[in-house]
């Protein structure tokens, strides 16, 4: 049975160039497993590009801005690089176990480029960089299902009873 399911993204930030910057960022993400075998590792899209599965249906993530850092903000999946390519939300046997996703603003090239940007890469992996590559640092992604589990099937139940 296809179901839309609720996560949280929580991110330790634990490495930066000032300590002040350190801390927990967290978001939420939803998407519909209808299309996922939950066998294996799959991933998933918006629109289901690239070959992957489609049924992303939101990511906001709630971090800095990029030109002062001191300004909270919400990223959407619409921001991300290549949208609605990506995001990439990928399973290992129909649970969510990391996101692909790159905000990097303008044309310079973002985290790899040592500019504004942010990007969740490798699993468990987060990076960013502010204030024009001034300020950089990297955390601990965790995400979590916030899906109530179905109510339990009585043995006897039919509907000719």
């Amino acid at each position: 049975m296809a179901a839309t399911i609720e996560g949280t993204i929580k991110v330790n930030v634990i490495k930066v160039t000032e300590p002040n910057f350190a801390g927990v960022y967290t978001g939420e993400f939803s998407y519909d497993d209808t299309h996922l075998t939950k066998v294996g590792t799959e991933s998933m899209t918006v629109n289901g590009g690239n070959g992957d599965r489609p049924g992303l249906l939101s990511l906001n993530f709630r971090f800095l801005d990029f030109a002062t850092g001191l300004t909270p903000f919400t990223y959407t999946a619409s921001d991300g690089f290549n949208f609605p390519d990506n995001p990439v939300l990928a399973f290992e046997n129909g649970l969510p176990i990391q996101f692909g996703f790159q905000v990097a603003p303008g044309n310079g090239g973002g985290v790899w480029g040592g500019n504004n940007g942010f990007m969740f890469v490798d699993r468990g992996i987060f990076k960013f960089v502010l204030r024009n590559g001034t300020l950089g640092g990297e955390g601990l992604v965790t995400l979590e299902i916030n899906e109530s589990p179905p109510p339990p099937v009585q043995e006897n139940a039919s509907p000719l009873t």
